[in-house]
């Protein structure tokens, strides 16, 4: 099974610096869309402030991270797939829709640790999402 996870879980990750997301997204096959590169960019300040590690173990362990992950273009999320993101989760956060269409049509789950996002898309009747904390009790 493949996985989406939102920007919010990967700048955790980033953040955290911990080998511990190497070896989970080492593990899986994850996925995400190309609007995460725009977050994380938006967010470099505060990634960099946030964690502990130095620019060079930064660059260092971003680059370990980032090997593990599969980011697809745009132009691959399908009109139907969008559509059916936006119907689902609108209402939430647009900022999210790109996350949801790419786990609509890989057929993947979403992970996040957005709790809107999440309630909303399960009470619209989208089954594969999983709040990120939940599936790591799970799968650890």
């Amino acid at each position: 099974m493949s996985y989406v996870i939102n920007a919010n879980v990967l700048m955790s990750a980033l953040i955290s610096g911990k080998a511990f997301y190497k070896t989970i997204f080492g593990s899986l096959d994850i996925l995400l869309p190309e609007f995460a590169l725009v977050e994380i960019e938006k967010y470099k300040e505060t990634i960099f402030q946030k964690s502990k590690l130095d620019e060079v173990a930064m660059s260092c362990y971003t680059l370990n991270l980032f090997q593990q992950l599969t980011i697809l273009p745009n132009y691959f999320l399908s009109t139907n797939a969008l559509a059916e993101a936006n119907r689902l989760i609108v209402h939430v956060d647009v900022k999210d829709i790109s996350y949801l269409a790419l786990a609509i049509q890989t057929n993947s789950m979403l992970l996040t640790r957005d709790q809107p996002i999440y309630k909303a898309a399960r009470q619209n009747g989208f089954r594969r999402i999983m709040l990120f904390d939940d599936f790591l009790r799970q799968y650890l």
